[in-house]
C-alpha cells in the first residue's frame, strides 16, 4: 500500500513538474515574439519627477500633455536670460536641437546670448497661457517679459515663445523655437497705416493745389 501511494504521488510530481516547464517555456516563446514583432507599438509611459502630469511617448508621437510641459520646460531657458547664464542656456537649447534646424537657431539663441551678456542685460518670462497642436507638434507660450539693465526695469512687454517639435523613434527635439511680440507687430501696423493716411492726405493736397492751378 505505501509502495503505491509512493508511485501515484511520484507521478503527481512528475506531471506537476512537466506542465511548470511547458509553462515557462510558453511564457519565455511569449516574451519574445513581443520583442520581435510587436516592438513597434510599444507605448512608454512616462512620469517625470518635475512634472505635473502624466505623460506618453510612441516612437513617432507624443502625448498633448507631454508636448505642454516640455514647450514650457524649453521656453523658460528661452525666455530668462542673465549675464551669467545666457551662455548655458543658448547651450542646452542647442543641445536639444534636430541637427537640420541647430544652424539656424545657433545664430539666433547665440547672438541673443551675447547682447545680455554685454550689455549687462536680465530678462524674466512669466508664462500667463499654454496652447498646444498636438497634430503638428506645435506649443506655444504667451506671457510677460520684463527686462532689466542692472537692477533697472526697462521694458515689459506681452511675447510668446514658440516651439516646434520633432518626435522620432521615442526621441523630442526642437525644430524650431522662436519668439513673437504681439505689441510690437500692432504697434509697427499702426504706424504703417498712420504714415500711409500721411502719404494720403500729402497727395490730396498736391493734387488739389494742381487743380486749383
Amino acid at each position: 500500500m505505501l509502495y503505491d501511494k509512493w508511485v501515484k504521488e511520484w507521478k503527481s510530481a512528475l506531471a506537476e513538474n512537466f506542465f511548470l516547464r511547458v509553462l515557462c517555456l510558453v511564457l519565455a516563446l511569449a516574451v519574445v515574439i513581443n520583442v520581435l514583432f510587436f516592438r513597434s507599438k510599444d507605448r512608454i509611459i512616462l512620469v517625470p519627477p518635475k512634472m505635473e502630469k502624466a505623460a506618453w511617448v510612441d516612437q513617432d508621437k507624443v502625448s498633448e500633455s507631454y508636448l505642454e510641459q516640455t514647450g514650457v520646460f524649453f521656453a523658460t531657458f528661452a525666455g530668462n536670460m542673465s549675464p551669467i547664464n545666457a551662455e548655458y542656456n543658448a547651450k542646452l537649447l542647442l543641445e536639444h536641437t534636430v541637427p537640420t534646424a541647430a544652424a539656424e537657431l545657433k545664430n539666433e539663441v547665440t547672438s541673443q546670448a551675447a547682447y545680455f551678456k554685454k550689455n549687462n542685460v536680465t530678462q524674466a518670462f512669466f508664462p500667463e497661457g499654454v496652447k498646444v497642436d498636438s497634430e503638428k507638434n506645435f506649443v506655444s507660450i504667451e506671457g510677460q517679459v520684463i527686462r532689466y539693465v542692472g537692477s533697472t526695469k526697462i521694458a515689459q512687454e506681452r511675447a510668446i515663445i514658440n516651439v516646434k517639435f520633432k518626435v522620432k523613434n521615442y526621441s523630442i527635439k526642437i525644430d524650431e523655437l522662436y519668439l513673437d511680440y504681439p505689441e510690437r507687430v500692432k504697434k509697427k501696423e499702426e504706424e504703417k497705416e498712420k504714415a500711409d493716411k500721411k502719404k494720403q492726405s500729402q497727395q490730396q493736397k498736391k493734387e488739389d493745389a494742381q487743380n486749383g492751378q
